[in-house]
């Protein structure tokens, strides 16, 4: 090769050397969603919250979560207490459950969020491909705040 072959190679490999990533990691883009919906500082809302997994089929319906002072109150026309179900959180919670879950390593995830309020609308992991039934899948929808 010559140095007339070898000069643009050069130039080519220099130019794409520089180029800047701006691909949004997801831990960025998890920080910046939920800044965005903690500055809503809504304590008190409501949502629908449908979980789906390799559970009974009651489990699976969708399931009018209400929130009071930042704490799981009622699912449906159930107080929370009743429940104890740790799948069932707050938006708050969810942000944390992304985090630690993440530390896992999952083979899968997906991660969407709403795009005024930030709050994530749809949480999947999938934590090993070798694991059976073991994925999970949150949607969260409706949310109405509270005065």
């Amino acid at each position: 090769m010559n140095l007339s072959q070898t000069l643009p190679l050069i130039l080519v490999l220099l130019t794409f050397s520089c180029v800047k990533n701006t691909e949004v990691l997801p831990e960025e883009e998890l920080s910046v969603e939920e800044q965005k919906w903690r500055d809503q500082n809504l304590k008190s809302y409501e949502f629908t919250l449908q979980i789906s997994c390799f559970c009974i089929r009651e489990y699976t319906l969708p399931k009018r979560v209400v929130v009071q002072n930042n704490e799981v109150v009622q699912v449906d026309d159930t107080p929370y207490e009743e429940l104890n179900d740790s799948a069932i959180q707050t938006i708050d919670s969810y942000f944390d459950f992304i985090r630690e879950t993440r530390k896992q390593n999952p083979d899968e995830e997906e991660i969407t969020y709403d795009a005024v309020l930030g709050y994530p609308t749809y949480i999947f992991f999938d934590i090993s491909y070798q694991m059976a039934d073991e994925e999970i899948r949150y949607t969260i929808s409706e949310l109405i705040p509270f005065n």
